[in-house]
């Protein structure tokens, strides 16, 4: 397999450019005393944290699509969630995922190297669950999954990164629609049918989520948020199966980055502590929806309505012009708009609620699913980097 040339390594590395004198005066540093950052430090110390400023880290993917660059963002992922990471190590270890100097362009190469075949897709898919483990947001998720839409490989896990998301800017109607022109697969049906029931209320796919959830090819993380559907519908013991289970993705790797387990421990707890009242805001917010629904519908239906005889109700017709944004607004929305308009703001909000914390949890859980998988496949026989020794020596995962 060729190792593609890497264009800002084959002269000084903008990694390597001075740190600003300003900011090392403030520090109380010398400027040969800020480093370069391959691996985060835990806990984190003041030349690392000017060194994070001035832009002297290497960052996702930096030196190039290879098998040390992929062990690199496993071990900066224990050194950023572990046991012993600093308070703020997630943003840290984020903030590792693109360098001012050349932006995405590391990973634009990892991308272009899946789809020519010079580096296995697991590389691109740790680049996914890279920003998912750490709680990125879902723009900038988003931005690094769509960098891997385009490769056969890499497309499936990539698309869902994408989609299954919207609750950072109230863009869930974009994400379906998205998710909707997706080609089939279980984790994508798991992924639509979600949205149906969660979000716009239809009785027929939580049916169907039923339909599905026992499918065998289904991964757990898509099983755990069919779960997560189930508990909104209020089903018994259902809070009890969304904990046991996200404990079960989380156990082959919950020893090295404990703090994914917190952060999702968190989310849920928030998410389930009301069940009775989210149940209750869940049917308040689909009444209003199927309320609002009738409303419109009677307006589209009175407005493009073709009157048999234009003299005897003369005084009843709508003039031309609502009649063409009826007509306008029926073929734009379709009944997706009469499927997610909610007036009843305290119920829907609070329903979103869930819903964002969920869609964080269930990105954690692809993200932990994506790292036990590399620990299997790129276990080397030997350790002997301080990133492999990190990861698979003696005693790495407790």
């Amino acid at each position: 397999m060729t190792r593609p040339s890497v264009p800002w390594l084959e002269t000084k590395p903008p990694w390597e450019e001075p740190a600003p004198e300003s900011l090392c005066a403030e520090a109380g540093l010398s400027r040969d005393g800020v480093p370069v950052i391959r691996l985060l430090s835990v806990p984190s110390n003041i030349p690392e944290l000017v060194a994070l400023r001035a832009d002297r880290f290497v960052p996702l993917f930096g030196e190039g699509p290879t098998r040390s660059e992929a062990v690199r963002a496993l071990a900066n992922l224990v050194l950023g969630l572990g046991e012993r990471a600093d308070v703020r190590g997630a943003d840290h270890a984020l903030a590792l995922s693109t360098h001012r100097s050349i932006g995405s362009k590391p990973l634009e190469m990892l991308a272009h190297a899946v789809r020519d075949g010079q580096a296995p897709a697991l590389y691109a898919e740790i680049a996914i669950a890279y920003s998912s483990l750490l709680g990125a947001s879902d723009l900038q998720r988003e931005s690094i999954a769509r960098l891997f839409e385009a490769s056969p490989d890499t497309s499936h896990e990539a698309r869902l990164a994408i989609t299954v998301g919207g609750g950072d800017y109230s863009a869930w109607r974009e994400h379906y629609e998205s998710l909707r022109r997706l080609p089939a697969s279980p984790a994508t049906r798991v992924a639509r049918l979600w949205f149906e029931w969660v979000l716009a209320r239809r009785f027929s796919a939580l049916e169907q989520l039923h339909a599905i959830s026992s499918d065998t090819e289904l991964d757990p993380a898509s099983a755990w948020l069919a779960e997560s559907a189930f508990f909104v519908q209020g089903e018994d013991q259902s809070k009890e199966r969304l904990v046991s289970q996200a404990e079960r993705v989380m156990a082959p790797v919950a020893k090295m980055i404990p703090r994914v387990m917190t952060a999702c421990a968190r989310d849920l707890v928030e998410g389930v502590r009301t069940p009775l009242s989210l149940r209750w805001k869940h049917l308040r917010a689909g009444a209003a929806k199927d309320h609002a629904a009738a409303a419109i519908r009677h307006w589209l239906a009175a407005a493009t309505a073709q009157l048999e005889d234009d003299e005897e109700h003369s005084g009843e017709a709508l003039s031309p012009e609502p009649s063409r944004a009826a007509t306008e607004a029926r073929t734009a929305a379709g009944e997706f708009l009469l499927d997610w308009f909610v007036g009843d703001r305290d119920a829907r909000e609070d329903v979103d609620a869930y819903a964002r914390r969920i869609v964080r949890v269930y990105h954690r859980l692809r993200g932990a699913q994506t790292f036990a998988r590399a620990l299997r496949e790129l276990a080397p026989a030997s350790p002997s980097s301080v990133e492999e020794q990190l990861l698979w020596g003696k005693g790495a995962q407790g």
